[in-house]
């Protein structure tokens, strides 16, 4: 998969190749330097504490605590759940949650939390975190509650 298939706004990146070919089957990776042994999400060509660039992919973990959420009001019209209710308008104006999870080893990792109430959602609850690959084609980060 192409990295662009993951990202809207960057084209090419020195990680998104495996990255994005990882999601494309369903894993999350990040990159763990080789030196000093630092994990990294979303993941970076070099580590930027001792840079040095022998970076390794590893798996990150699949389940976490949700450490915080918000709600998009104006979503991108790839997170829109329901067809527009206003003449002209691409998304509709229901609140789209999104959250920040915490996987074992400190990562954090963002995405959307799709087909939850947004008032049943709480901080320290359990999520499930996996790559989705969306009508248009493009993957993104799904968080389900456990």
């Amino acid at each position: 998969m192409e990295f662009k298939n993951f990202s809207q706004f960057i084209k090419n990146s020195k990680v998104g190749k495996p990255f994005a070919d990882a999601l494309a089957s369903g894993r999350i990776f990040g990159t763990r330097c080789r030196r000093c042994g630092r994990t990294f999400y979303p993941p970076r060509p070099e580590c930027p504490d001792c840079l040095d660039e022998d970076m390794e992919y590893v798996e990150v973990p699949s389940r976490g605590k949700l450490l915080t959420y918000t709600a998009i009001y104006v979503p991108p019209a790839h997170y829109a759940m329901f067809p527009p209710t206003m003449p002209f308008a691409k998304v509709t104006q229901i609140p789209c949650p999104v959250g920040v999870v915490e996987v074992d080893g400190g990562l954090r990792v963002m995405g959307w939390i799709p087909d939850v109430d947004l008032k049943t959602l709480k901080v320290g609850e359990m999520f499930d975190i996996q790559p989705r690959t969306l009508k248009n084609g493009q993957v993104t980060i799904v968080l389900s509650p456990v």
